[in-house]
């Protein structure tokens, strides 16, 4: 396993909806980790010219799936921090909120109003969940199959262009500027038996993996990972309620702040993956043991 460190700045925050919310439109508190792929795949895009939607051969025929996909081949985990270190003003701080859009409503309407004469009822007003975090910094870790990177055609150098290519998280607005990249193979995985806790970690990480004595820590909802998210008509889609929950550093009121969370035991489905980069800086991440074992 490759580890891809990418630092940067949020210019004003970002916005990633509920998948199940409409009308409401509320948000995730932190990018989840299909958006993080998303991200890594846009750059990827641009060093290896692929389009967006790609057709995959299989045994039924083909199907239609998102270039995220194919990085998630690539790269089977991510997640995400806040930082100080990167922040415009030395300390990072988000802040979940909702404005107000015009939303196109046209599909939600009867049929005898999809007439030009009805078009004053074709749009709406609604609640738009975003995330300011303007100036925060930021660290979004990647694990990095090497070998399924090379099938892909993805050099060592190609990943890093890829990385320092990202430009958003989540929708299209949410700008970001990468700082940094770095990749490290020293990079060490140790299962439950064998992880050394306590142990602290400033990244989210599936609540399954841990025991329920997290410390500095609270509990929140991000959509289940799986490659059938950037399918198009999966034949077993995913239910729209299939979240999951993540332990992320514990939360000031309504404020997100960067911190640590301290793990004192691994459950059986979780492994501890310690990367070692430049300038004596280690990064600790709790991931699926799955994810690792593959």
């Amino acid at each position: 396993m490759l580890a891809l460190l990418v630092r940067g700045l949020f210019h004003w925050g970002f916005s990633v909806r509920i998948i199940t919310e409409s009308a409401g439109a509320q948000y995730y508190p932190y990018p989840p980790p299909s958006t993080l792929i998303g991200a890594l795949a846009y750059g990827v895009n641009v060093v290896k010219g692929l389009p967006e939607c790609n057709l995959l051969a299989s045994g039924k025929g083909a199907t239609l799936v998102s270039s995220s996909a194919l990085v998630y081949d690539v790269v089977p985990w991510a997640t995400f921090a806040f930082s100080d270190e990167l922040s415009a003003v030395r300390r990072s701080a988000a802040l979940g909120y909702s404005d107000f859009i015009r939303a196109f409503r046209l599909l939600y309407q009867r049929v005898d109003r999809h007439k030009w004469e009805q078009s004053d009822m074709w749009y709406g007003v609604n609640a738009h969940g975003k995330v300011y975090a303007c100036g925060a910094g930021f660290k979004a870790f990647y694990l990095v199959d090497e070998k399924r990177s090379k099938d892909l055609g993805l050099s060592y150098r190609d990943l890093l262009t890829a990385a320092c290519s990202i430009v958003r998280i989540g929708a299209r607005e949410g700008l970001v500027s990468v700082i940094s990249v770095e990749a490290s193979r020293d990079v060490k995985v140790f299962s439950a038996e064998e992880a050394k806790v306590p142990f602290e970690t400033e990244y989210y990480f599936p609540a399954r993996l841990a025991e329920d004595t997290v410390e500095e820590a609270e509990v929140v909802h991000l959509p289940r990972l799986d490659k059938k998210l950037w399918e198009f008509r999966p034949e077993d889609p995913l239910g729209l309620h299939e979240h999951e929950e993540y332990y992320a550093p514990s939360s000031l009121g309504l404020i997100i702040r960067p911190g640590k969370m301290r793990v004192n035991r691994l459950t059986g489905e979780g492994a501890l993956v310690v990367a070692n980069f430049s300038n004596n800086v280690v990064e600790k991440v709790v991931v699926p043991l799955e994810v690792v074992k593959r």
